[in-house]
Protein backbone atom coordinates (compact mmCIF):
# COMPACT_ATOMS: atom_id res chain seq x y z
CA UNK A 1 0.00 0.00 0.00
CA UNK A 2 1.10 3.37 -0.97
CA UNK A 3 0.34 6.78 0.25
CA UNK A 4 1.36 10.11 -0.94
CA UNK A 5 1.30 13.62 -0.35
CA UNK A 6 2.64 16.55 -2.59
CA UNK A 7 3.23 20.01 -1.19
CA UNK A 8 5.27 22.92 -1.66
CA UNK A 9 7.10 22.79 1.79
CA UNK A 10 11.19 22.10 1.03
CA UNK A 11 12.39 18.57 1.38
CA UNK A 12 14.84 19.38 3.74
CA UNK A 13 11.98 20.48 5.97
CA UNK A 14 9.42 17.79 5.16
CA UNK A 15 12.65 15.82 6.13
CA UNK A 16 13.08 17.49 9.83
CA UNK A 17 9.91 17.19 11.02
CA UNK A 18 9.19 13.39 9.48
CA UNK A 19 12.37 12.18 11.64
CA UNK A 20 12.02 14.28 15.08
CA UNK A 21 9.49 12.38 17.15
CA UNK A 22 8.20 15.61 18.63
CA UNK A 23 7.08 17.16 15.54
CA UNK A 24 4.59 14.33 14.87
CA UNK A 25 1.73 15.06 16.94
CA UNK A 26 1.52 18.38 14.90
CA UNK A 27 1.20 17.20 11.30
CA UNK A 28 -0.57 13.67 12.13
CA UNK A 29 -3.39 14.14 13.89
CA UNK A 30 -4.17 10.23 14.57
CA UNK A 31 -1.16 10.57 16.86
CA UNK A 32 -1.84 11.72 20.00
CA UNK A 33 1.98 11.07 21.80
CA UNK A 34 5.04 9.68 21.55
CA UNK A 35 7.18 8.07 23.98
CA UNK A 36 10.78 7.69 22.94
CA UNK A 37 14.36 9.07 24.29
CA UNK A 38 15.66 10.26 20.67
CA UNK A 39 15.36 13.65 19.57
CA UNK A 40 15.54 12.35 16.14
CA UNK A 41 15.34 8.91 14.27
CA UNK A 42 18.39 7.08 14.04
CA UNK A 43 18.33 3.13 13.42
CA UNK A 44 17.91 1.16 16.29
CA UNK A 45 15.58 4.15 18.07
CA UNK A 46 12.67 2.81 19.69
CA UNK A 47 9.38 4.12 21.55
CA UNK A 48 6.00 3.78 21.40
CA UNK A 49 3.22 6.00 19.52
CA UNK A 50 -0.32 6.91 21.27
CA UNK A 51 -3.73 6.98 18.98
CA UNK A 52 -6.95 7.55 19.46
CA UNK A 53 -9.05 5.99 21.88
CA UNK A 54 -6.14 4.28 23.80
CA UNK A 55 -4.49 2.20 21.03
CA UNK A 56 -0.81 2.60 21.46
CA UNK A 57 2.08 0.63 19.70
CA UNK A 58 6.25 0.18 20.05
CA UNK A 59 8.00 0.77 17.00
CA UNK A 60 11.31 0.27 16.26
CA UNK A 61 13.28 2.43 13.58
CA UNK A 62 15.24 -0.22 11.20
CA UNK A 63 16.33 1.71 8.40
CA UNK A 64 17.68 5.32 7.69
CA UNK A 65 19.59 6.90 5.09
CA UNK A 66 19.61 10.76 4.98
CA UNK A 67 20.80 11.14 2.07
CA UNK A 68 18.18 9.66 0.34
CA UNK A 69 15.68 10.90 2.79
CA UNK A 70 14.22 7.70 3.57
CA UNK A 71 13.45 5.42 7.21
CA UNK A 72 11.93 2.50 7.51
CA UNK A 73 10.34 1.62 11.04
CA UNK A 74 8.47 -2.05 12.20
CA UNK A 75 5.29 -1.60 14.36
CA UNK A 76 3.63 -3.54 16.75
CA UNK A 77 4.76 -7.18 18.12
CA UNK A 78 4.86 -10.69 16.73
CA UNK A 79 2.41 -11.58 14.10
CA UNK A 80 0.66 -7.94 14.36
CA UNK A 81 4.26 -6.42 13.31
CA UNK A 82 3.74 -3.91 10.12
CA UNK A 83 6.75 -2.71 8.43
CA UNK A 84 6.53 1.18 6.75
CA UNK A 85 9.01 3.08 4.44
CA UNK A 86 8.92 6.68 4.36
CA UNK A 87 10.39 8.87 2.01
CA UNK A 88 10.88 12.25 1.17
CA UNK A 89 11.46 13.03 -2.70
CA UNK A 90 12.06 16.47 -4.33
CA UNK A 91 8.97 17.87 -6.42
CA UNK A 92 9.13 20.67 -9.56
CA UNK A 93 9.61 24.24 -8.20
CA UNK A 94 10.92 23.23 -4.71
CA UNK A 95 8.25 21.44 -2.99
CA UNK A 96 8.48 17.54 -2.12
CA UNK A 97 7.03 14.51 -2.53
CA UNK A 98 6.09 12.55 1.21
CA UNK A 99 5.55 8.59 0.71
CA UNK A 100 4.38 5.68 3.40
CA UNK A 101 4.49 2.34 1.84
CA UNK A 102 3.35 -0.71 3.68
CA UNK A 103 5.22 -4.00 2.84
CA UNK A 104 3.39 -6.82 2.32
CA UNK A 105 2.07 -9.37 3.87
CA UNK A 106 -0.04 -6.42 5.74
CA UNK A 107 -0.35 -3.61 3.32
CA UNK A 108 -3.45 -5.93 2.17
CA UNK A 109 -4.97 -5.35 5.84
CA UNK A 110 -4.16 -1.96 7.45
CA UNK A 111 -6.04 -0.01 4.14
CA UNK A 112 -8.33 1.51 6.45
CA UNK A 113 -5.01 3.24 7.59
CA UNK A 114 -4.71 4.77 4.25
CA UNK A 115 -7.00 7.83 5.14
CA UNK A 116 -5.21 9.06 8.31
CA UNK A 117 -2.13 8.54 6.69
CA UNK A 118 -3.03 10.44 3.96
CA UNK A 119 -4.45 13.46 5.89
CA UNK A 120 -1.22 13.50 7.83
CA UNK A 121 1.20 13.95 4.49
CA UNK A 122 -1.25 16.35 3.35
CA UNK A 123 -0.04 18.48 6.26
CA UNK A 124 3.55 17.62 6.19
CA UNK A 125 4.11 18.67 2.86
CA UNK A 126 1.96 21.77 2.54
CA UNK A 127 3.18 24.32 5.17
CA UNK A 128 6.41 26.38 4.50
CA UNK A 129 8.59 27.28 7.02
CA UNK A 130 11.88 26.82 8.26
CA UNK A 131 15.14 29.13 6.61
CA UNK A 132 14.47 29.41 2.87
CA UNK A 133 16.39 26.73 0.73
CA UNK A 134 17.25 26.34 -2.80
CA UNK A 135 14.76 24.44 -4.52
CA UNK A 136 16.81 20.74 -6.30
CA UNK A 137 16.95 20.36 -9.76
CA UNK A 138 14.39 17.99 -10.63
CA UNK A 139 13.93 17.06 -14.83
CA UNK A 140 10.31 16.47 -15.68
CA UNK A 141 9.45 14.34 -19.03
CA UNK A 142 5.55 14.12 -20.24
CA UNK A 143 4.24 11.29 -22.03
CA UNK A 144 3.74 10.78 -25.44
CA UNK A 145 0.07 10.09 -25.98
CA UNK A 146 -1.05 8.48 -29.30
CA UNK A 147 -4.53 9.49 -29.87
CA UNK A 148 -5.72 5.54 -29.72
CA UNK A 149 -3.74 5.03 -26.64
CA UNK A 150 -5.57 8.37 -24.98
CA UNK A 151 -9.06 7.34 -25.01
CA UNK A 152 -7.79 3.48 -23.60
CA UNK A 153 -6.04 5.46 -21.23
CA UNK A 154 -9.11 8.21 -19.79
CA UNK A 155 -11.25 5.48 -18.17
CA UNK A 156 -8.18 4.93 -15.53
CA UNK A 157 -7.68 8.11 -14.99
CA UNK A 158 -4.30 8.38 -17.09
CA UNK A 159 -4.11 11.63 -18.93
CA UNK A 160 -1.17 14.18 -19.78
CA UNK A 161 -2.81 16.19 -16.55
CA UNK A 162 -1.99 12.63 -14.29
CA UNK A 163 1.39 11.71 -15.62
CA UNK A 164 4.80 12.69 -15.40
CA UNK A 165 8.26 11.16 -14.90
CA UNK A 166 10.53 12.85 -12.86
CA UNK A 167 14.33 12.49 -12.10
CA UNK A 168 15.69 14.27 -8.85
CA UNK A 169 19.40 13.96 -7.82
CA UNK A 170 18.93 11.03 -5.72
CA UNK A 171 15.26 9.42 -6.76
CA UNK A 172 12.85 8.46 -10.05
CA UNK A 173 9.58 8.72 -9.63
CA UNK A 174 6.73 7.94 -12.11
CA UNK A 175 3.11 9.14 -11.60
CA UNK A 176 0.68 7.25 -14.08
CA UNK A 177 -2.54 8.02 -13.22
CA UNK A 178 -3.26 6.74 -10.32
CA UNK A 179 -0.23 4.12 -10.01
CA UNK A 180 3.15 5.40 -8.94
CA UNK A 181 6.80 3.61 -9.42
CA UNK A 182 9.58 5.52 -6.80
CA UNK A 183 13.37 4.30 -6.87
CA UNK A 184 16.43 5.76 -6.18
CA UNK A 185 18.66 6.31 -8.54
CA UNK A 186 21.20 3.91 -8.02
CA UNK A 187 18.49 1.21 -8.42
CA UNK A 188 18.54 1.54 -12.01
CA UNK A 189 21.00 -0.87 -13.61
CA UNK A 190 20.07 -0.16 -17.34
CA UNK A 191 18.02 1.94 -19.99
CA UNK A 192 17.46 1.16 -23.88
CA UNK A 193 14.98 2.41 -25.90
CA UNK A 194 12.02 0.05 -27.58
CA UNK A 195 9.18 0.27 -29.41
CA UNK A 196 6.38 -1.56 -31.63
CA UNK A 197 4.09 -2.15 -28.74
CA UNK A 198 0.97 -4.17 -29.73
CA UNK A 199 -1.85 -2.02 -29.00
CA UNK A 200 -4.24 -5.20 -27.14
CA UNK A 201 -1.05 -5.59 -24.76
CA UNK A 202 -0.14 -1.91 -23.90
CA UNK A 203 -2.99 0.49 -24.04
CA UNK A 204 -4.97 1.29 -20.83
CA UNK A 205 -3.81 1.15 -17.24
CA UNK A 206 -0.10 -0.57 -16.81
CA UNK A 207 0.77 -3.42 -18.10
CA UNK A 208 2.29 -6.66 -16.41
CA UNK A 209 4.56 -9.10 -18.46
CA UNK A 210 3.81 -12.72 -18.00
CA UNK A 211 6.90 -13.42 -18.75
CA UNK A 212 9.62 -11.24 -16.62
CA UNK A 213 6.77 -9.50 -14.42
CA UNK A 214 7.81 -5.90 -15.77
CA UNK A 215 5.66 -3.10 -16.22
CA UNK A 216 4.77 -1.28 -19.01
CA UNK A 217 2.94 2.34 -18.84
CA UNK A 218 2.98 3.32 -22.87
CA UNK A 219 1.00 5.68 -24.16
CA UNK A 220 2.07 4.46 -27.59
CA UNK A 221 2.96 1.82 -29.47
CA UNK A 222 5.86 3.17 -31.41
CA UNK A 223 8.89 4.45 -28.62
CA UNK A 224 9.90 4.28 -24.83
CA UNK A 225 12.28 3.74 -23.11
CA UNK A 226 13.15 0.19 -20.88
CA UNK A 227 15.02 0.37 -17.87
CA UNK A 228 15.98 -2.53 -15.73
CA UNK A 229 16.55 -2.49 -11.94
CA UNK A 230 18.92 -4.04 -9.62
CA UNK A 231 16.01 -4.67 -7.27
CA UNK A 232 12.90 -5.44 -7.81
CA UNK A 233 10.11 -2.21 -7.10
CA UNK A 234 6.58 -2.17 -6.51
CA UNK A 235 4.51 -0.33 -9.07
CA UNK A 236 0.84 -2.34 -10.64
CA UNK A 237 0.16 -4.13 -7.30
CA UNK A 238 -1.15 -1.54 -4.17
CA UNK A 239 -0.61 -4.19 -1.94
CA UNK A 240 3.22 -4.06 -3.09
CA UNK A 241 2.86 -8.05 -3.50
CA UNK A 242 4.26 -8.01 -6.83
CA UNK A 243 7.49 -5.98 -7.77
CA UNK A 244 8.71 -5.58 -11.05
CA UNK A 245 12.83 -6.19 -12.22
CA UNK A 246 11.97 -3.20 -15.03
CA UNK A 247 9.32 -0.58 -16.58
CA UNK A 248 8.37 0.68 -20.13
CA UNK A 249 7.88 4.27 -20.13
CA UNK A 250 6.69 5.74 -23.42
CA UNK A 251 8.19 9.75 -22.61
CA UNK A 252 7.88 11.99 -25.50
CA UNK A 253 11.61 12.25 -25.29
CA UNK A 254 13.47 8.91 -24.15
CA UNK A 255 16.18 10.06 -24.92
CA UNK A 256 16.61 13.21 -22.64
CA UNK A 257 14.92 10.38 -20.27
CA UNK A 258 17.71 8.34 -20.82
CA UNK A 259 20.43 11.23 -20.18
CA UNK A 260 19.00 12.42 -16.70
CA UNK A 261 19.43 9.01 -15.79
CA UNK A 262 23.13 8.49 -16.51
CA UNK A 263 22.58 6.25 -19.91
CA UNK A 264 23.32 6.28 -23.19
CA UNK A 265 20.85 4.90 -25.60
Amino acid sequence: MLVEATGPAHPDEVWRRFTDPAEWTVWAPQVRDVQTDAAVLAVGVTGRVHGPAGLAVDFRITELDPGLRSWTWEVGRASARVRMDHHVLPAPGGGSHALVRVHPPTASLVQPYRVPAGMALRRLVRTTGGADATPEAVQSFDFAFAPSYALAARAFGIRPGTTTVEVGPRWLYVRYGPWRLATPRDNIASAQLTGGFSFVKTAGPPHLSFTDRGVSMTTNGDTALCLTFHEPVPAIDPTATITHPGATLSVADPHGLAEALGFTV
